[in-house]
This record gives C-alpha cells, structure tokens and sequence, in this order.
C-alpha cells in the first residue's frame, strides 16, 4: 500500500510538472508583449542602456525558457527527471520574478508617478493571471511573486505621502493572499488530477471487467452450443424410435408405457429448445413477420396445449374469449404466452391460471394471471437473468433451466412492447405483454392445416445422410413405418455414389447440417443436385442440433427448410409432407 501510495504521489507530480510547460507557451507571448509596452513607455524617461538592458534580459529569459518547454515535451514520459524540471522552473519563475522586481527600481521616476503606477498595475495583473498557470506548483509562484512584488512594496512604502503608504500596506495585504489563493488553487488541481487517475484507473477496470464477462458469455454460449448438439443428437433418435414403435405397438399397457417414454423425451425436449429460442435471439434470426390476427385462435392453440398439463395438477386453467385482433407476429407472441403460461403452471400449487385480453393505456394487454407462490418486489428484476430461479435450490428439472422469462423480455424488447408484471409474495402474479390493437372483429379467413394423408408417403424416396449410424437408424424406421422408401448415407459423396448405384432420384433429402470432415448439408444437398438439371433439383430439408449463433445463421442463410433437433414424428411428418406436396405441385 506505502509503495503504491509513493507510486500515486509521483504520478500526480509527474501531471503538475506536465501542466506547468503545457501553460508556458501561452505565457511567455504575453511577458514578451507586455515588457515591449512598459519598455516603450518608458523609453524617453531612462537612458536607452537601462531600458535596452531590461528589455534584452526579458526577452533572453523568455527564450531560455520557451526552449526548455520545447525540450521537455520531446522527453520520453517515462525518462523524465521531474524533480529536475520542476526545480528548473521554479529558478526561471525566481529570474522572471527578480526582472520585473528590476523594473520597479530602475523605471521609478518620481517626476512621473502617473507611469510607474501603470508599471504598478502590468505586474499586479500578471501577479494575479499567474495564480491559475502556477497553481500546480505553489513554489514557483512564490518564487516570481516575492522578488517581482517587494520591491515595488518597497518603493510605494518609501514615497512620503500618506496615500502612496496605504497603497503599499494594500499591495503588501495583496500578496499574502494571493499567496493563500494559490494554495487552494493547488490543492483543487490536485484533487482534479487525483479524481482523473481514478476515472482512468476505474474505467480500466470496467473494461477488462466487460471483457471478462463478455468472454465467460462467449465461452458459455461455446459450452451450452456442444452440450445442446451433443445431447440432441441421442435425443433425436431416441424420439425418433419411440415414434416407429408407436406405429407398430398395438397391446394397451405397452402403449401406456411408450407414451410415458415420449412425454420424458418431450420435457427434456423442452429444456433444449429454451437454449435453442436464447441461441436465436443471440445469432439475431428471429425475424418480425406482422400479421392480424383474433386471440380467440391463439387462445385455443394455448388451451389445447396446456389443457392436461393444469388438470394433472388439479388446477382450473380458464382462457378468457374476446373479439380483440392483432397486428404482431403470432409465432413471437405464441412464444411469449407459452411461456408465461408454462412458468404460471410450474410455480402453482392451488387454484388455477387466468389467460386473459384487456385494453390498457391505449393498447392491448395480454396477461396471464396465476394464484402461484408470488415474488417479492425485489426479486422481480432478477427472475428475467438468465438461469436464474427462486425457490429452486435443487434445481428440479420440472422447473425448467430459469430461461423462460429471459426469453420472454428478449422477446418483447424485439417487439418494442413492454412487459406488465405485478405479484404479491404468497398470493400469485400477473405477467404479460402491451402490444396496441387493430380492430374488434373482421371477418379473415383462416388457413387450415392439411390433414394427415395415409397415402402420401407410399413408396416415397427418402434420401437420409447423418454421420451417426443411430441416427440414420431411427429415421430410417420411422419412415419404412410411413411405408416410405429409404436410402441411408454417411456424407455426401455416400449419398451420391448409392444414388448412382441404385439408379433412381430421391423425392426428398434429410440431411444433418454438421457432417464429419466439416461437410456441410448444403454441400450434400448440392452434390446430389449437380445429378439432376436444375429444374428436377430435389427438395431437401435440413435437421441440424446445433445452437450456437454463428451456425444458427449460417443454416438459416441456406434457404433450404430447417428442423431443429430433437425432431419428433408428428413434427417431422408435417414438415416433409408439405415438403413431398410442394415438391408434386413444382
């Protein structure tokens, strides 16, 4: 601590001594003026020699003293004796000083009062404009002060007329504060400079502190994205077989038994796609795609959702009908209600969950109210960090990973809509989004999914290519199940050569995005393509686990369709039945 304090000092000494040959330049234009002036004045009333002399003196010490400025600011910070220059300008302060004390001798004319009293103001005036050049060095005022000063004191004192006496006790009384002015001039420079180094110092630590944690951020991100892609890889095949044994099951207590295996398969799903939905909002994919919409449709979707999820736990979930349309993006604010409502179901015990539409101030509130467990106030800017959860020290997994409500602010910041949140500690809460209104009620028509075809998958040709052997096995199974045909390859150059062999073109291609060799599904997929004239390219989708931004968006940018693992039949049934019903309209 004593090293650094020594280490602080020098610093602080180091910037005054700075200071004070930052500020000569300036000065010494205006001694090299004024000293002009007084010499003129009296130049008809001493000899030229006296006058000359002073003059030349003036302007030699004015030089010396530009000059060793100049050398000063050439030095090396680093390689600076300040103890040295600071002792070199206070002697050419002393010598300044002892010239314009010189000049209240030689140019007293008692004949001509009326010029030495305008002698007597140049050196008071530059007396007083010196207090702000040497406030970093209270030692160097002294030294110009008192030789520049006393003789003039001096001579005033001297002069027989009572006024002139009084004049020089005035000027006597001058000097002693100035004397004290430039002591608290110092000390505020000092304090300035002090207050400066603590800003750097402290601004040093903010960065690095930034840095830090935006590099903990990055290495999170790093950590989740391989954890998420090599967890989703045996959870995609697992969900995968549990919906080819699904199809081909028929005894009632095995069914029990495969349905409790994908409802598991399904929540641990959940846990990954809330890594996935903050993966998105990192990489920035997530685009606005505004629509109208009535929340009467997307409160059934919700309704039918989690209809089983509140009676498992006894609780009365009510969904509030109204005749209240949107204009937003209906996948986001699916998203944010799915999870409110989710968390709302988690964190109640008794009573029930509330989704409801109300005006409120000039726009529409879409709220979720529950008669849960509650939040203190001052917990409630905490529970939308990241990973964060109250009351869940055992980190149960039915609880989620506490990425629900981060996602929902993300969200909503996406939106531009801000978030309502009231709670009471042992009541419930309220959670909910402010996004402003169309209408009441228009008439639109509804686009409806196209049911299940039985028959659109016979004798399909899918082309499979993952580098995992589970995997392509559980595809595989699934899709004979659906009564398709299926080629299974390792890489693109696997696929390309079976196709070949075989003599046929596939209807459609599943492929993984990340490959061994760091191939790419894009690569596979333009492989198989340069088989086949661009107008019969083949319609392909891309299954892909990983959750790290920078491969988010370079999957996002292929423009091919996409599904994020785990993939689960139902979801991977619609997504190539549309893909083979476009690739029949094409």
């Amino acid at each position: 601590m004593k090293k650094q304090s020594i280490q602080s000092k020098f610093r602080v000494q180091a910037e005054l001594v700075k200071t004070l040959y930052q500020q000569i330049s300036a000065a010494l234009i205006g001694v090299v003026a004024t000293s002009t002036g007084i010499a003129a004045i009296f130049f008809s009333h001493v000899t030229i020699f006296t006058v000359g002399t002073w003059l030349l003196a003036i302007y030699t010490l004015s030089f010396i003293r530009y000059l060793s400025s100049r050398k000063f600011k050439s030095l090396d910070e680093d390689s600076v004796d300040i103890i040295f220059w600071e002792r070199l300008f206070s002697f050419s302060a002393f010598l300044s000083g002892l010239a314009w004390g010189a000049a209240s001798v030689i140019f007293f004319i008692p004949e001509h009062l009326y010029l030495y009293n305008i002698l007597t103001l140049t050196i008071i005036a530059m007396s007083v404009g010196s207090l702000a050049a040497l406030a970093a060095s209270p030692k160097s005022f002294y030294f110009y002060l008192v030789p520049a000063m006393l003789p003039m004191i001096w001579r005033y004192l001297s002069i027989e007329e009572q006024g002139y006496f009084i004049f020089g006790l005035l000027l006597f009384v001058l000097n002693y504060a100035l004397v004290l002015i430039v002591k608290v001039n110092h000390k505020a420079l000092v304090d300035a400079i002090v207050l400066r180094f603590e800003n750097v110092e402290l601004i040093k630590q903010l960065t690095q502190e930034k840095e830090n944690a935006e590099q903990a951020n990055i290495s999170k991100t790093k950590f989740l994205a391989a954890a998420s892609h090599d967890l989703r890889q045996p959870l995609h095949a697992i969900g995968l077989f549990v919906g080819a044994l699904d199809e081909r099951i028929e005894i009632e207590n095995q069914k029990v038994i495969l349905q409790k295996i994908k409802k598991s398969t399904q929540a641990l799903n959940g846990l990954l796609d809330s890594l996935l939905d903050i993966s998105k909002l990192d990489a920035d994919v997530i685009h606005i795609e505004r629509q109208e919409f009535a929340v009467n449709r997307l409160f059934e979707v919700l309704e039918n959702e989690f209809r089983n999820s509140a009676e498992e736990k006894k609780l009365k979930i009510k969904f509030v009908k109204t005749k209240i349309w949107l204009n937003s993006d209906y996948r986001i604010i699916e998203n944010i209600l799915r999870n409110l409502i989710s968390n709302a179901i988690r964190y109640t015990e008794v009573g029930g969950v509330v989704v409801g539409c109300r005006h409120y101030k000039g726009g529409i509130l879409l709220v979720v109210y529950d008669t849960g467990v509650g939040i203190e106030k001052g917990d409630i800017k905490d529970i939308f960090r990241e990973f964060h959860q109250l009351n869940n020290i055992e980190r149960d997994r039915s609880k989620g990973l506490g990425l629900g409500l981060a996602i929902v602010e993300r969200m909503a910041k996406l939106l531009g809509a801000p978030l309502y949140v009231k709670s009471l500690l042992g009541k419930g809460s309220a959670f909910g989004i402010v996004l402003s209104s169309t209408k009441e009620a228009v008439v639109q028509q509804v686009k409806k999914e196209p049911k299940n075809n039985t028959t659109l998958f016979d004798d399909k040709m899918i082309l499979i290519v993952d580098d995992e052997e589970e995997v392509r096995d559980s595809i595989t199974e699934l899709l004979i199940s659906w009564h398709c045909e299926v080629v299974g390859a390792s890489s693109g150059m696997d696929a390309k050569s079976q196709i070949q062999e075989r003599g046929v073109r596939p209807d459609i291609i599943l492929v993984d995005y990340r490959l061994r060799d760091n191939e790419t599904g894009v690569e596979v997929i333009e492989k198989i393509n340069s088989l086949y004239p661009p107008s019969e390219a083949v319609a392909a989708i891309i299954i892909t686990g990983d959750t790290a931004p920078k491969r988010i968006k370079e999957v996002e940018s292929s423009g091919y369709k996409i599904l994020h693992k785990p993939v689960f039949p139902d979801e991977l049934r619609k997504l190539l039945g549309k893909a083979l019903v476009e690739s029949i309209k094409n």
